[in-house]
């Protein structure tokens, strides 16, 4: 039941973010758009949900070892970013910039909303 709202939650996010940039990219800045931000898009959503459903069932009350396996999961999630982000880098050199801003906003949004709800989700497990 929970998943379904981090769920619905990241498919939100998706579609704001899918509508902002449709409106920056076609009414102010589409000299800026590369035709490679929606399938980075997917990507993030992609990558994100397959990782909560990761954390989701690593998680147990006792917080050393999820910890530990946070953040090698974490990491892993980092590294697979980074690789990406470099092999689209190396393939579209020409839009190099855009590409890499592009990865940057959507990290921090995608990791800033996991967090949060991965936060939420420690929080209610302790307290039951």
């Amino acid at each position: 039941m929970k998943r379904n709202r981090f769920f619905t939650g990241l498919l939100l996010i998706t579609g704001i973010i899918s509508l902002f940039a449709y409106l920056v990219y076609h009414f102010f800045l589409p000299s800026l758009y590369t035709p490679v931000f929606p399938y980075i898009l997917g990507f993030f959503f992609l990558v994100n949900s397959i990782f909560f459903i990761v954390f989701h069932r690593i998680y147990r009350p006792d917080n050393n070892r999820f910890i530990r396996q946070f953040m090698i999961w974490f990491g892993v999630k980092f590294l697979i970013y980074l690789t990406s982000a470099l092999v689209v880098l190396l393939l579209f050199r020409q839009e190099a910039l855009n590409i890499a801003v592009a990865f940057m906003v959507l990290y921090l949004i995608y990791t800033g909303y996991e967090v949060l709800w991965l936060t939420s989700l420690v929080k209610r497990k302790e307290h039951k």
